[in-house]
């Protein structure tokens, strides 16, 4: 029991690459100047339609790993989803700063970082709204 390995559905670093790759992906694709054009383009670009469904994907994804493992897993796992939301919270603010530095400075446009930011937290920021 000591010396076993886990399998690969309950390695923290699969369920992180699971959880985060979508988020990840979409902040990354905003941080490159030419790919960032296409994307997250001001008319239409996909990326501004697919950037609010990152937080909502998260969640998702949290809840079907604990859903979905066994009794024992489920305490180590609450303990990655507390930890790891407020780590993806904190962890945005700076990378949706540099997705929006090179868009606005690709694009010419002028789009501020707590709106991107806020569009990868769209259930938390919608709250926001609400107690405004």
């Amino acid at each position: 029991m000591i010396g076993e390995t886990l399998p690969a559905s309950c390695r923290l670093s699969t369920l992180a690459a699971q959880v985060y790759g979508f988020p990840a992906y979409m902040v990354l694709v905003g941080v490159i100047p030419i790919v960032n054009a296409f994307f997250y383009s001001s008319r239409a670009g996909i990326g501004w339609l697919l950037l609010p469904f990152t937080f909502p994907y998260v969640l998702v994804r949290l809840g079907i790993a604990l859903w979905r493992s066994d009794p024992p897993n489920r305490r180590r796992l609450r303990r990655f989803a507390t930890l790891s939301i407020p780590g993806y919270v904190a962890l945005t603010a700076p990378l949706s700063w540099a997705a929006t530095y090179s868009i606005n400075s690709w694009l010419g446009t002028s789009v501020h970082w707590t709106q991107f930011w806020a569009m990868m937290l769209l259930p938390l920021s919608l709250l926001g709204l609400l107690f405004k």
